[in-house]
Protein backbone atom coordinates (compact mmCIF):
# COMPACT_ATOMS: atom_id res chain seq x y z
CA UNK A 1 0.00 0.00 0.00
CA UNK A 2 0.95 3.51 -0.52
CA UNK A 3 -0.54 7.22 -0.50
CA UNK A 4 1.07 10.34 -1.75
CA UNK A 5 -0.06 13.81 -2.03
CA UNK A 6 1.82 16.28 -3.55
CA UNK A 7 -0.35 19.97 -3.66
CA UNK A 8 1.04 23.45 -5.32
CA UNK A 9 -0.98 25.83 -2.64
CA UNK A 10 -1.22 28.57 -5.62
CA UNK A 11 -4.08 26.58 -7.47
CA UNK A 12 -5.68 25.26 -4.57
CA UNK A 13 -8.91 26.20 -2.88
CA UNK A 14 -7.96 27.37 0.57
CA UNK A 15 -11.70 27.49 1.57
CA UNK A 16 -11.89 24.00 0.41
CA UNK A 17 -8.83 22.72 2.37
CA UNK A 18 -10.11 24.36 5.48
CA UNK A 19 -13.86 22.64 5.40
CA UNK A 20 -11.62 19.38 4.67
CA UNK A 21 -9.80 20.04 7.73
CA UNK A 22 -12.50 21.15 9.68
CA UNK A 23 -14.02 17.04 8.86
CA UNK A 24 -10.79 15.21 9.02
CA UNK A 25 -10.12 16.71 12.76
CA UNK A 26 -13.65 15.92 13.87
CA UNK A 27 -13.39 12.33 12.26
CA UNK A 28 -10.06 12.13 13.63
CA UNK A 29 -11.22 12.96 17.02
CA UNK A 30 -13.83 10.58 16.73
CA UNK A 31 -10.93 8.00 15.87
CA UNK A 32 -8.14 8.56 18.59
CA UNK A 33 -9.73 10.90 20.75
CA UNK A 34 -8.65 14.22 21.95
CA UNK A 35 -5.54 13.95 23.50
CA UNK A 36 -4.13 11.73 20.90
CA UNK A 37 -4.67 13.43 18.33
CA UNK A 38 -3.09 16.24 19.67
CA UNK A 39 0.10 14.81 20.68
CA UNK A 40 0.22 13.03 16.83
CA UNK A 41 -0.44 16.38 15.34
CA UNK A 42 2.52 17.78 17.65
CA UNK A 43 5.21 15.51 17.06
CA UNK A 44 4.01 15.50 13.41
CA UNK A 45 5.32 19.20 13.79
CA UNK A 46 8.39 19.44 15.48
CA UNK A 47 10.08 17.15 12.82
CA UNK A 48 8.26 19.19 9.96
CA UNK A 49 9.22 22.41 10.87
CA UNK A 50 10.63 23.60 7.39
CA UNK A 51 7.17 23.23 6.03
CA UNK A 52 5.09 25.98 8.09
CA UNK A 53 4.94 27.78 4.26
CA UNK A 54 1.21 26.09 3.88
CA UNK A 55 -0.20 25.00 7.73
CA UNK A 56 -3.36 24.54 6.57
CA UNK A 57 -2.54 22.22 3.63
CA UNK A 58 0.04 20.44 5.37
CA UNK A 59 -2.44 20.02 8.57
CA UNK A 60 -4.58 18.28 5.95
CA UNK A 61 -2.16 15.68 4.69
CA UNK A 62 -1.26 14.82 8.54
CA UNK A 63 -4.52 14.20 8.84
CA UNK A 64 -4.51 12.20 6.12
CA UNK A 65 -1.88 10.12 6.99
CA UNK A 66 -3.17 9.26 10.69
CA UNK A 67 -6.36 8.41 9.18
CA UNK A 68 -5.04 6.07 6.78
CA UNK A 69 -2.36 4.48 9.34
CA UNK A 70 -5.34 3.91 11.70
CA UNK A 71 -7.17 1.53 8.85
CA UNK A 72 -4.25 -0.48 8.00
CA UNK A 73 -4.31 -2.72 11.09
CA UNK A 74 -7.39 -4.41 10.38
CA UNK A 75 -7.32 -4.23 6.74
CA UNK A 76 -4.05 -6.35 7.11
CA UNK A 77 -5.61 -8.73 9.61
CA UNK A 78 -8.70 -9.47 7.24
CA UNK A 79 -6.72 -10.07 3.92
CA UNK A 80 -3.67 -11.33 6.10
CA UNK A 81 -5.92 -14.20 7.33
CA UNK A 82 -7.67 -15.40 4.09
CA UNK A 83 -5.02 -15.58 1.80
CA UNK A 84 -3.05 -17.68 4.66
CA UNK A 85 -6.11 -19.75 5.06
CA UNK A 86 -6.42 -20.70 1.34
CA UNK A 87 -2.53 -20.75 0.98
CA UNK A 88 -2.29 -23.40 3.63
CA UNK A 89 -5.32 -25.69 2.17
CA UNK A 90 -4.56 -25.41 -1.08
CA UNK A 91 -1.00 -26.79 -0.05
CA UNK A 92 -2.25 -29.69 2.04
CA UNK A 93 -4.68 -30.38 -1.10
CA UNK A 94 -1.83 -30.54 -3.60
CA UNK A 95 0.32 -32.54 -1.47
CA UNK A 96 -2.24 -35.14 -0.39
CA UNK A 97 -3.01 -35.85 -4.07
CA UNK A 98 1.16 -35.94 -5.01
CA UNK A 99 1.10 -38.67 -2.61
CA UNK A 100 -1.72 -40.42 -4.11
CA UNK A 101 0.32 -40.05 -7.50
CA UNK A 102 3.65 -40.96 -5.88
CA UNK A 103 2.16 -44.65 -5.15
CA UNK A 104 0.85 -45.10 -8.25
CA UNK A 105 4.63 -44.93 -9.03
CA UNK A 106 5.84 -46.75 -6.41
CA UNK A 107 6.96 -44.12 -4.34
CA UNK A 108 7.34 -43.73 -1.11
CA UNK A 109 5.02 -40.37 0.11
CA UNK A 110 6.40 -37.39 1.51
CA UNK A 111 4.60 -35.01 4.16
CA UNK A 112 5.78 -31.34 5.63
CA UNK A 113 3.89 -29.90 8.11
CA UNK A 114 3.61 -26.22 7.75
CA UNK A 115 4.25 -25.76 11.87
CA UNK A 116 4.71 -21.56 11.87
CA UNK A 117 3.71 -18.44 9.80
CA UNK A 118 5.29 -15.06 10.85
CA UNK A 119 4.63 -12.15 8.67
CA UNK A 120 5.59 -8.86 9.42
CA UNK A 121 3.84 -6.03 8.79
CA UNK A 122 6.16 -2.73 8.76
CA UNK A 123 4.57 0.82 8.17
CA UNK A 124 6.41 3.94 6.84
CA UNK A 125 5.60 7.74 6.41
CA UNK A 126 7.25 10.54 5.17
CA UNK A 127 6.47 14.35 4.52
CA UNK A 128 8.58 17.04 1.90
CA UNK A 129 8.07 20.46 1.27
CA UNK A 130 10.27 23.57 -0.16
CA UNK A 131 9.52 27.27 -1.18
CA UNK A 132 10.27 29.65 -3.64
CA UNK A 133 9.58 33.20 -4.48
CA UNK A 134 6.06 33.01 -5.73
CA UNK A 135 5.07 29.26 -4.81
CA UNK A 136 5.35 26.50 -2.50
CA UNK A 137 4.59 22.62 -2.34
CA UNK A 138 4.65 20.27 0.11
CA UNK A 139 4.22 16.06 -0.11
CA UNK A 140 3.68 13.39 2.45
CA UNK A 141 3.50 9.86 1.88
CA UNK A 142 2.04 6.71 3.83
CA UNK A 143 3.43 2.82 2.80
CA UNK A 144 3.23 -0.48 4.57
CA UNK A 145 5.26 -3.77 3.52
CA UNK A 146 4.45 -7.18 4.30
CA UNK A 147 7.86 -9.77 5.07
CA UNK A 148 6.35 -13.20 5.41
CA UNK A 149 8.41 -16.15 7.39
CA UNK A 150 7.20 -19.35 6.53
CA UNK A 151 8.46 -22.36 8.76
CA UNK A 152 8.44 -25.92 6.85
CA UNK A 153 8.94 -29.29 8.78
CA UNK A 154 9.89 -32.37 7.14
CA UNK A 155 8.00 -35.19 8.70
CA UNK A 156 10.60 -38.25 8.78
CA UNK A 157 11.04 -41.28 11.04
CA UNK A 158 8.48 -43.07 13.20
CA UNK A 159 6.67 -39.36 13.30
CA UNK A 160 5.26 -39.74 9.92
CA UNK A 161 5.44 -43.62 9.64
CA UNK A 162 3.95 -44.36 12.56
CA UNK A 163 0.44 -43.42 11.63
CA UNK A 164 0.83 -44.06 7.86
CA UNK A 165 0.83 -47.97 8.99
CA UNK A 166 -1.31 -47.70 12.06
CA UNK A 167 -4.72 -48.98 11.52
CA UNK A 168 -7.24 -46.03 11.82
CA UNK A 169 -9.85 -45.90 14.39
CA UNK A 170 -13.45 -47.26 14.70
CA UNK A 171 -14.27 -43.63 15.97
CA UNK A 172 -13.44 -42.42 12.98
CA UNK A 173 -15.76 -44.16 10.94
CA UNK A 174 -18.54 -43.09 12.97
CA UNK A 175 -17.41 -39.44 12.97
CA UNK A 176 -17.34 -39.24 9.41
CA UNK A 177 -20.66 -40.71 8.91
CA UNK A 178 -22.05 -37.70 11.54
CA UNK A 179 -19.97 -35.50 8.87
CA UNK A 180 -22.23 -36.52 6.17
CA UNK A 181 -20.26 -39.56 4.66
CA UNK A 182 -22.45 -42.26 3.37
CA UNK A 183 -21.53 -45.84 5.55
CA UNK A 184 -21.25 -47.88 2.47
CA UNK A 185 -19.07 -45.62 0.82
CA UNK A 186 -16.69 -45.47 4.43
CA UNK A 187 -17.06 -49.50 4.44
CA UNK A 188 -15.83 -49.29 0.87
CA UNK A 189 -12.49 -47.03 1.63
CA UNK A 190 -11.67 -47.52 4.85
CA UNK A 191 -12.67 -51.30 5.67
CA UNK A 192 -10.50 -54.44 4.75
CA UNK A 193 -12.36 -57.09 6.89
CA UNK A 194 -15.77 -57.43 8.59
CA UNK A 195 -16.49 -59.87 11.00
CA UNK A 196 -15.22 -62.87 9.10
CA UNK A 197 -15.73 -61.79 5.56
CA UNK A 198 -12.53 -60.41 3.74
CA UNK A 199 -12.41 -56.96 1.99
CA UNK A 200 -10.02 -55.96 -0.79
CA UNK A 201 -6.45 -55.48 0.69
CA UNK A 202 -4.79 -53.09 -1.29
CA UNK A 203 -1.15 -53.62 -2.37
CA UNK A 204 0.09 -51.91 -5.22
CA UNK A 205 0.18 -53.69 -8.29
CA UNK A 206 0.52 -57.49 -8.20
CA UNK A 207 0.30 -56.73 -4.13
CA UNK A 208 -3.47 -56.51 -4.79
CA UNK A 209 -5.88 -58.98 -2.91
CA UNK A 210 -9.31 -59.62 -3.79
CA UNK A 211 -12.40 -59.82 -1.06
CA UNK A 212 -14.74 -62.54 -0.61
CA UNK A 213 -17.66 -61.74 -2.67
CA UNK A 214 -19.84 -61.28 0.12
CA UNK A 215 -17.84 -57.99 1.08
CA UNK A 216 -19.48 -56.02 -1.84
CA UNK A 217 -22.73 -58.04 -1.05
CA UNK A 218 -22.94 -56.78 2.56
CA UNK A 219 -21.66 -53.04 1.57
CA UNK A 220 -24.22 -52.53 -1.28
CA UNK A 221 -26.95 -54.07 0.99
CA UNK A 222 -25.92 -51.41 3.24
CA UNK A 223 -26.35 -48.66 0.33
CA UNK A 224 -29.96 -49.53 -0.28
CA UNK A 225 -30.84 -49.52 3.49
CA UNK A 226 -29.58 -45.88 3.95
CA UNK A 227 -31.49 -45.03 0.64
CA UNK A 228 -35.00 -46.46 2.42
CA UNK A 229 -33.27 -44.61 5.75
CA UNK A 230 -33.14 -47.66 7.56
CA UNK A 231 -30.04 -47.40 8.71
CA UNK A 232 -27.92 -45.03 10.51
CA UNK A 233 -24.26 -44.73 11.82
CA UNK A 234 -22.63 -42.37 14.35
CA UNK A 235 -21.95 -42.10 18.16
CA UNK A 236 -24.94 -43.66 20.26
CA UNK A 237 -24.83 -42.59 24.23
CA UNK A 238 -26.02 -44.76 26.98
CA UNK A 239 -25.59 -46.09 30.62
CA UNK A 240 -22.86 -48.97 30.91
CA UNK A 241 -22.37 -51.58 33.68
CA UNK A 242 -18.85 -50.83 35.44
CA UNK A 243 -18.67 -54.98 35.82
CA UNK A 244 -20.41 -57.98 35.57
CA UNK A 245 -21.68 -57.39 39.71
CA UNK A 246 -25.21 -57.28 39.82
CA UNK A 247 -27.31 -55.84 43.22
CA UNK A 248 -30.76 -57.31 43.88
CA UNK A 249 -33.32 -54.35 44.06
CA UNK A 250 -34.39 -55.12 47.92
CA UNK A 251 -30.58 -54.51 48.39
CA UNK A 252 -30.30 -51.28 46.74
CA UNK A 253 -29.65 -48.63 49.98
CA UNK A 254 -29.21 -44.82 49.55
CA UNK A 255 -25.31 -45.61 50.00
CA UNK A 256 -25.62 -47.82 46.96
CA UNK A 257 -27.27 -44.83 44.90
CA UNK A 258 -25.02 -42.21 46.39
CA UNK A 259 -21.77 -44.39 45.26
CA UNK A 260 -23.43 -45.07 41.56
CA UNK A 261 -23.94 -41.05 41.46
CA UNK A 262 -20.39 -40.70 42.44
CA UNK A 263 -18.41 -43.14 40.23
CA UNK A 264 -20.24 -41.75 37.09
CA UNK A 265 -19.03 -38.54 37.58
CA UNK A 266 -22.78 -37.58 38.13
CA UNK A 267 -24.09 -39.06 35.86
CA UNK A 268 -24.10 -42.63 36.99
CA UNK A 269 -26.91 -44.48 37.98
CA UNK A 270 -28.36 -47.89 38.71
CA UNK A 271 -30.09 -49.64 35.80
CA UNK A 272 -31.56 -53.08 35.44
CA UNK A 273 -31.40 -55.48 32.06
CA UNK A 274 -33.62 -57.57 33.20
CA UNK A 275 -37.27 -56.47 34.16
CA UNK A 276 -36.00 -55.04 37.40
CA UNK A 277 -35.07 -57.61 39.31
CA UNK A 278 -31.11 -57.46 39.38
CA UNK A 279 -29.24 -53.90 39.05
CA UNK A 280 -25.58 -52.99 37.60
CA UNK A 281 -23.39 -50.04 38.33
CA UNK A 282 -23.51 -47.56 35.14
CA UNK A 283 -21.70 -44.56 33.66
CA UNK A 284 -22.51 -42.49 30.77
CA UNK A 285 -20.52 -43.23 27.66
CA UNK A 286 -20.66 -42.29 23.82
CA UNK A 287 -19.69 -45.24 21.62
CA UNK A 288 -19.66 -45.66 17.77
CA UNK A 289 -22.21 -47.62 16.52
CA UNK A 290 -25.02 -48.73 13.67
CA UNK A 291 -28.61 -48.71 13.52
CA UNK A 292 -30.82 -50.72 11.96
CA UNK A 293 -35.06 -50.13 11.50
CA UNK A 294 -36.22 -53.17 13.80
CA UNK A 295 -38.91 -53.87 10.52
CA UNK A 296 -35.61 -53.75 8.31
CA UNK A 297 -33.94 -56.01 10.25
CA UNK A 298 -36.18 -58.97 8.44
CA UNK A 299 -36.11 -57.76 5.20
CA UNK A 300 -33.73 -59.61 2.92
CA UNK A 301 -31.00 -57.10 2.91
CA UNK A 302 -31.64 -56.61 6.76
CA UNK A 303 -31.02 -60.51 7.19
CA UNK A 304 -28.21 -60.67 4.66
CA UNK A 305 -26.26 -58.14 6.88
CA UNK A 306 -27.33 -59.83 10.21
CA UNK A 307 -26.50 -63.13 8.88
CA UNK A 308 -23.54 -62.77 7.23
CA UNK A 309 -21.89 -60.53 9.64
CA UNK A 310 -22.54 -62.89 12.64
CA UNK A 311 -24.99 -60.19 14.27
CA UNK A 312 -27.45 -60.58 17.27
CA UNK A 313 -31.03 -60.30 15.54
CA UNK A 314 -32.16 -57.88 18.21
CA UNK A 315 -29.01 -56.83 20.30
CA UNK A 316 -29.63 -55.53 24.00
CA UNK A 317 -28.69 -51.79 23.30
CA UNK A 318 -30.66 -51.78 20.07
CA UNK A 319 -27.35 -50.57 18.15
CA UNK A 320 -24.20 -52.77 17.23
CA UNK A 321 -21.23 -51.32 18.88
CA UNK A 322 -18.37 -51.34 16.51
CA UNK A 323 -15.06 -52.49 17.69
CA UNK A 324 -11.62 -53.35 16.25
CA UNK A 325 -11.22 -57.01 14.89
CA UNK A 326 -8.63 -59.06 16.83
CA UNK A 327 -5.76 -61.08 15.55
CA UNK A 328 -6.98 -64.91 16.70
CA UNK A 329 -4.25 -66.55 18.91
CA UNK A 330 -3.79 -68.38 21.84
CA UNK A 331 -6.91 -69.82 23.67
CA UNK A 332 -9.07 -67.67 20.43
CA UNK A 333 -8.05 -70.89 18.36
CA UNK A 334 -10.26 -73.51 20.71
CA UNK A 335 -13.30 -75.17 18.96
CA UNK A 336 -15.43 -72.97 20.56
CA UNK A 337 -19.20 -71.83 19.37
CA UNK A 338 -19.29 -68.75 17.20
CA UNK A 339 -22.40 -67.25 18.83
CA UNK A 340 -23.80 -64.24 17.21
CA UNK A 341 -22.19 -60.92 18.19
CA UNK A 342 -23.77 -57.80 19.65
CA UNK A 343 -20.73 -55.66 17.72
CA UNK A 344 -19.87 -55.40 14.43
CA UNK A 345 -16.13 -55.95 14.26
CA UNK A 346 -13.86 -54.37 12.09
CA UNK A 347 -10.32 -54.65 10.13
CA UNK A 348 -9.48 -51.31 9.46
CA UNK A 349 -7.42 -49.94 6.32
CA UNK A 350 -4.14 -47.94 7.22
CA UNK A 351 -3.83 -44.72 5.40
CA UNK A 352 -1.22 -46.15 3.49
CA UNK A 353 -3.86 -48.71 2.53
CA UNK A 354 -6.11 -45.56 1.52
CA UNK A 355 -3.59 -44.26 -0.07
CA UNK A 356 -2.62 -46.87 -2.76
CA UNK A 357 -6.12 -47.89 -3.31
CA UNK A 358 -7.29 -44.41 -4.63
CA UNK A 359 -4.06 -44.58 -6.45
CA UNK A 360 -5.66 -47.50 -8.39
CA UNK A 361 -7.89 -44.01 -9.76
CA UNK A 362 -4.99 -42.20 -11.42
CA UNK A 363 -5.22 -42.06 -15.47
CA UNK A 364 -1.41 -42.57 -16.36
CA UNK A 365 -0.32 -41.08 -19.34
CA UNK A 366 0.63 -43.24 -22.19
CA UNK A 367 3.65 -45.76 -22.12
CA UNK A 368 4.19 -46.07 -18.03
CA UNK A 369 2.44 -48.95 -17.35
CA UNK A 370 3.56 -50.38 -20.08
CA UNK A 371 7.27 -49.44 -19.49
CA UNK A 372 7.31 -50.71 -15.94
CA UNK A 373 7.19 -46.72 -14.46
CA UNK A 374 3.91 -47.03 -12.46
CA UNK A 375 2.16 -50.44 -11.09
CA UNK A 376 -0.59 -52.18 -13.38
CA UNK A 377 -4.53 -52.37 -12.92
CA UNK A 378 -4.76 -56.28 -13.86
CA UNK A 379 -5.66 -57.91 -10.49
CA UNK A 380 -7.44 -55.22 -9.43
CA UNK A 381 -9.79 -55.00 -12.99
CA UNK A 382 -9.99 -58.82 -12.48
CA UNK A 383 -10.93 -58.67 -8.99
CA UNK A 384 -14.16 -55.73 -9.88
CA UNK A 385 -14.86 -58.00 -12.49
CA UNK A 386 -15.32 -60.60 -10.64
CA UNK A 387 -17.58 -58.94 -8.06
CA UNK A 388 -14.62 -59.34 -5.26
CA UNK A 389 -13.61 -55.05 -5.05
CA UNK A 390 -15.42 -52.02 -5.18
CA UNK A 391 -15.67 -50.73 -8.69
CA UNK A 392 -13.62 -46.87 -8.74
CA UNK A 393 -13.56 -46.50 -12.05
CA UNK A 394 -16.42 -43.54 -12.37
CA UNK A 395 -16.15 -42.85 -8.50
CA UNK A 396 -12.65 -41.69 -8.39
CA UNK A 397 -10.30 -40.07 -11.36
CA UNK A 398 -7.22 -38.51 -11.67
CA UNK A 399 -6.73 -37.01 -15.03
CA UNK A 400 -3.04 -36.44 -16.89
CA UNK A 401 -2.37 -34.26 -18.81
CA UNK A 402 0.79 -32.40 -20.64
CA UNK A 403 1.40 -28.75 -20.88
CA UNK A 404 -0.94 -25.68 -18.92
CA UNK A 405 -2.60 -26.07 -15.52
CA UNK A 406 -6.09 -27.78 -16.17
CA UNK A 407 -8.08 -24.83 -16.11
CA UNK A 408 -11.30 -26.68 -14.72
CA UNK A 409 -8.98 -28.21 -11.45
CA UNK A 410 -10.44 -28.27 -8.39
CA UNK A 411 -6.94 -29.89 -7.02
CA UNK A 412 -4.06 -30.11 -9.43
CA UNK A 413 0.12 -31.08 -9.17
CA UNK A 414 2.44 -30.95 -11.76
CA UNK A 415 4.94 -34.75 -11.17
CA UNK A 416 6.76 -36.25 -13.62
CA UNK A 417 6.82 -33.38 -15.89
CA UNK A 418 2.67 -34.41 -16.33
CA UNK A 419 -0.33 -32.17 -14.41
CA UNK A 420 -2.30 -34.55 -12.46
CA UNK A 421 -5.99 -33.47 -11.39
CA UNK A 422 -9.74 -34.07 -10.17
CA UNK A 423 -11.80 -31.87 -12.38
CA UNK A 424 -13.68 -29.72 -10.38
CA UNK A 425 -17.05 -30.56 -12.23
CA UNK A 426 -16.68 -34.80 -10.88
CA UNK A 427 -18.39 -34.53 -7.75
CA UNK A 428 -18.01 -38.15 -6.53
CA UNK A 429 -14.21 -37.65 -7.59
CA UNK A 430 -14.10 -34.77 -5.48
CA UNK A 431 -16.35 -36.26 -2.39
CA UNK A 432 -13.60 -39.02 -2.82
CA UNK A 433 -10.83 -36.41 -2.61
CA UNK A 434 -12.14 -34.56 0.42
CA UNK A 435 -12.77 -37.66 2.11
CA UNK A 436 -9.16 -38.42 1.88
CA UNK A 437 -8.45 -35.14 3.28
CA UNK A 438 -10.88 -35.49 6.26
CA UNK A 439 -9.24 -38.91 7.03
CA UNK A 440 -5.44 -37.10 7.01
CA UNK A 441 -6.64 -34.43 9.11
CA UNK A 442 -8.33 -36.67 11.27
CA UNK A 443 -5.87 -39.69 11.77
CA UNK A 444 -2.03 -38.10 10.00
CA UNK A 445 -2.35 -34.15 10.52
CA UNK A 446 -2.45 -34.25 15.08
CA UNK A 447 0.61 -36.83 15.11
CA UNK A 448 2.86 -34.16 13.91
CA UNK A 449 3.40 -32.53 17.66
CA UNK A 450 2.63 -28.95 16.65
CA UNK A 451 -0.94 -28.83 15.82
CA UNK A 452 -2.32 -26.33 13.01
CA UNK A 453 0.10 -23.57 11.73
CA UNK A 454 0.39 -20.68 13.99
CA UNK A 455 0.04 -17.29 12.32
CA UNK A 456 1.80 -14.33 13.83
CA UNK A 457 1.32 -10.70 12.40
CA UNK A 458 3.43 -7.92 14.25
CA UNK A 459 2.59 -4.45 12.97
CA UNK A 460 5.64 -2.40 12.87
Amino acid sequence: MHIAFITNPRIADKTGIHKTVGILMKQLRTRLGTGQMHTRLSQFWKTTNGLRVCPGLVTLLVLLFLSSCKSIGPKVVLKSHIDFNKAVEQVIQEELLLNIVRRRYYEAPQFVTISNINATMSISAGASGGASTGSSNVGANVGYSNTPTITFTPRQGNEILGPLTTRMSVLTIAKMAQAGYRFDFLLALMTEGLTDVRGPEAGVGTDFRPGDPEYIKVIQAVGRLIDQGQLRVGTFSWNDPYSDITIPRDQITVDNQLTAIALGTGVGRFKSYDGGENYYFTDWHDYPAMWIDPEARTSSDGRLIIETLNLQPTPLKRVWTFARARVIEGTDMENVPDNPRPELRMQLRTFYSVLNLLAYGIELPPGDEEEGRAFTKALYDKAVSDGRAVDLSNKFIVHSTKGKRPENAFVAVKHRDTWFHVDDRDKSSKRFFNAAYDLFNMEIAPSGGGGSPVLTIPVK
